[in-house]
């Protein structure tokens, strides 16, 4: 189904939000029920059989799967649209004034193929520049344009009625997947032209089977010469004229057929019979060069969100977390070891697969080695440096900063106890900056579920940032760690 994609990601995030006000031991338990004792050793192979399950639990009645079926069918009835308007425009052409005057070529190909090639040049230049399109003024319009239908059509279904509202919520997540999003709304939109190309062709061989078509050409004050025009359509016809020696254009049939409208007269008294030789040729035209390559550029633009959408695990980092235990404990709690047993096991990511992390005690928060090993291998990660920030030496952090990292990732160690402040906000941002993704904020509390947690995911939840993720981390007494095995 087309936008099926889409309709996972906004499910992602939809089921993400719904998730934030959630007791993580609740989600913990409910993701091992779901993912069942078979459950997949990478966050890839879990995010399929996870979505697909609490999509049956909610009937799968869910805001993406319900966005993917309502513009599955408005690109249907589009592409239908653009097939019609393709061959009625190719239809008015051939025609003619009321059937007597004959198709003049130019303006056949200037109108069916010409004009809708912008439509590709567009495609192009938007994918180039898609870090820039939230800065266009016209595509937020389009957008809210295209929101508003779609929350018009939503409303004939009351269990969505807030599905226009709730995908403008889902928004803030746009940077994590826009490279995801502008090539499948790039690859969709390549089929309204291949649509109106192919109806027009359609329309075109029709005509030249079941009836007598005649074309000519014309030009003003003799601005465009006959050998001129030739030697452009010998190029334009090369590809299948040297190859299948049919559609070929000679320079007898361009000056037999130049008409002019004052004398209602060919060039040659043989123009008319020569004139049908020009139909084979604007078929391969249309077909060449406006079916093929935007369906070349379609399936070009599917098969790059195939491969970026494989791994969506390394960009819904809180999923990598949550299929590894949910919440990151230094200590496996006392009660219900053999629901706990198993976790350990899964969480471990495989051989190669951990990423090389950049460990920063913020303001004095710590971990030891045992319990950061834990930490680590919970979420994935590997300790390869450490530092310290956020002492009051600014000069120190500005350091730290300047230095950068050439890690993939970032854990940030703070105390859950100390509500976070504008100057942490800003060095989770400054991390950010330069280059640090993902970004790990492991929250050091006593219990489970503190309400402190949920201040600090309040709180950095305020950068709208997709790529920063708050974890907790559960402390224990050292007499308890001392005595397990």
């Amino acid at each position: 189904m087309a936008f099926a994609l889409l309709g996972k990601l906004l499910d992602i995030e939809w089921l993400l939000a719904r998730d934030a006000q959630r007791p993580s031991a609740e989600l913990e338990r409910h993701d091992r029920e779901l993912l069942g004792p078979d459950a997949p050793a990478s966050p890839e192979q879990a995010i399929e059989p996870w979505l697909a399950a609490r999509r049956r639990e909610l009937g799968g009645r869910t805001p993406g799967r319900r966005s993917a079926e309502l513009l599955s069918a408005l690109h249907v009835a589009l592409v239908a649209l653009a097939l019609a308007g393709g061959a009625g425009t190719a239809g008015a052409l051939l025609r003619g004034a009321a059937g007597r005057a004959p198709t003049d070529v130019l303006s056949f190909l200037f109108a069916t193929l010409i004009w809708p090639l912008a439509l590709l040049v567009g495609s192009v230049g938007m994918l180039g520049l898609r870090g820039r399109l939230a800065r266009s003024l016209l595509l937020e319009d389009l957008y809210a344009l295209g929101v508003g239908v779609l929350g018009r059509l939503s409303r004939r279904a009351p269990e969505q009625g807030e599905l226009a509202s709730q995908w403008r919520t889902l928004r803030r997540s746009e940077r994590r997947y826009r490279d995801l999003e502008v090539a499948m709304l790039l690859s969709a939109a390549q089929w309204y032209p291949v649509a109106f190309h192919a109806g027009a062709a359609l329309t075109l061989t029709a005509s030249a089977l079941f009836s007598d078509l005649a074309f000519a050409w014309s030009t003003t004050n003799d601005s465009l010469d006959p050998s001129t025009l030739g030697a452009v359509f010998r190029v334009a016809t090369a590809p299948w004229c040297s190859t299948l020696g049919v559609g070929c254009i000679s320079p007898e049939l361009v000056r037999a057929t130049q008409f002019s409208r004052f004398t209602g007269q060919y060039a040659s008294p043989q123009g008319a019979a020569m004139s049908g030789a020009w139909w084979p040729a604007l078929l391969g035209c249309l077909v060449c060069y406006g079916v093929l390559p935007r369906l070349s550029f379609s399936l070009g633009l599917r098969a790059l969100v195939w491969r970026r959408s494989a791994r969506l695990g390394e960009r819904v980092h809180e999923l990598r977390s949550r299929f590894g235990g949910v919440t990151v404990r230094v200590s496996e709690p006392h009660t219900a070891p053999a629901v706990a047993a198993p976790a350990p096991a899964r969480a471990a990511a495989p051989a190669g697969r951990e990423l090389p992390c950049w460990v920063i005690g913020w303001r004095g928060a710590a971990l030891g080695d045992a319990e950061l090993g834990a930490t680590c291998a919970r979420l994935g990660l590997r300790a390869e440096r450490r530092d310290a920030a956020g002492d009051g030496d600014y000069e120190s952090d500005r350091a730290i900063l300047r230095a950068g990292s050439s890690l993939a990732a970032a854990l940030l160690v703070v105390d859950g106890w100390e509500a976070p402040d504008k100057a942490t906000r800003h060095f989770i941002q400054a991390l950010r900056a330069v280059g640090v993704r993902p970004l790990f904020v492991g929250v050091l509390l006593e219990a489970n579920d503190a309400p402190n947690l949920a201040i600090w995911r309040d709180r950095v939840g305020l950068l709208e940032d997709p790529d920063v993720n708050v974890e907790a981390i559960i402390r224990k007494p050292n007499a308890e760690l001392e005595a397990r095995p």
